[in-house]
């Protein structure tokens, strides 16, 4: 006990003795147990960004003085060099706007968008907010809409501009309650579509109904997925989950969108992915029944073809196949002149 606290005392008291020394030295020992190298953090912090603000506000004096003169690109370089480095000054905000609206005029939607962005996301005070994130929109909408000439001056054929995607995924992400967010999101479904990248088109219309399903855009969600699903299938005998997605669209769009003037057309594409999935169960039963001699597992496939779609051609030859079961016919193979009396294939 008394060597422990002898072994106390001399910490202390070597503590005490070198105290004077340190601090005139600028180590103060006793920090470690105080917030004072937290305030010293904070306070290198305030002057970085005040450092920030004045060399940020020198290179925009420059700027203005060559507007004054009508040099323009010069202006713009310097307006480029503080967005870049000095996004999060006033400087910036002050400049972000104008630079976006430049570039905007080039026809340099992405780089007008990136400008743009730097005072959306470091300014969210600012007065310019609402004009750069309408300007941000038109930006992806222009550059949707312009169509790149290929060599020899021979437009491409896509009528929409897939570069576009990204810049209306980022809308969305940046302003997610933004009213055109749902639009932007229908825009991404139509360049994907356009340019045969229906995975992307899915997963956008999805995130409208999940996300927005308050939306008046929420109906051509469910009626373009429904259309993007049935274009997977390829033939009864394949697709089968690509068919059942679009039953499942299809009976939402009914459900939850009766009155609307597509009604009829998403009607008849869900009696034709009901017949289409009754076909699939028909080919199951008649291996069962034809091949393995099975009439049990046919009969379950034969029934669930009626039900699905009880009009089809599937369903009645499910019913004809039904009604040889019933009456004892032996299954026949090969192509032969009773099956094909019996069984219409």
């Amino acid at each position: 006990m008394k060597s422990i606290q002898f072994h106390l005392f001399k910490t202390l008291l070597i503590v005490a003795l070198i105290a004077p020394v340190s601090l005139e030295a600028g180590f103060n020992p006793f920090g470690w147990l105080s917030s004072d190298g937290n305030k010293d953090q904070q306070n290198k912090i305030i002057t970085t960004l005040e450092v920030q603000e004045v060399k940020a506000n020198k290179l925009l004096t420059n700027a203005e003085r060559y507007a004054s003169k009508g040099k323009v690109r010069r202006e713009q370089k310097i307006y480029k060099k503080i967005l870049k480095k000095y996004h999060k000054t006033e400087a910036a905000e002050a400049i972000a706007l104008k630079r976006g609206e430049y570039l905007f005029k080039k026809n340099k939607w992405v780089d007008a968008f990136s400008a743009l962005t730097a005072l959306t996301m470091n300014h969210p005070s600012s007065s310019s907010l609402e004009a750069a994130i309408e300007l941000q929109y038109q930006c992806a909408d222009s550059l949707m809409k312009f169509v790149p000439r290929k060599t020899l001056g021979i437009f491409k054929s896509d009528p929409l501009n897939d570069k576009a995607i990204p810049l209306f995924l980022s809308f969305v992400n940046f302003y997610p309650y933004d009213a055109r967010a749902p639009q932007a999101l229908l825009n991404v479904a139509d360049i994907a579509e356009t340019n045969g990248q229906n995975e992307v088109a899915i997963v956008a219309l999805k995130q409208i109904i999940n996300g927005y399903s308050d939306s008046a855009l929420t109906s051509d969600a469910y009626f373009k997925i429904a259309h993007i699903y049935a274009d997977f299938i390829k033939g009864p005998e394949y697709d089968l989950e690509s068919t059942r997605e679009a039953i499942r669209y299809c009976e939402d769009y009914i459900a939850l969108f009766s009155t609307s003037s597509d009604i009829g057309s998403i009607k008849a594409l869900y009696e034709r992915m009901l017949n289409t999935l009754a076909t699939n169960r028909l080919y199951m039963a008649d291996y069962y029944y034809f091949n393995r001699r099975d009439n049990v597992a046919a009969l379950i496939f034969y029934n669930e073809a009626i039900t699905l779609a009880p009009d089809s051609q599937a369903a009645l030859e499910a019913r004809s196949r039904l009604d040889a079961i019933e009456r004892g016919v032996k299954p026949t193979t090969g192509r032969n002149l009773i099956k094909k009396i019996l069984f219409i294939r």
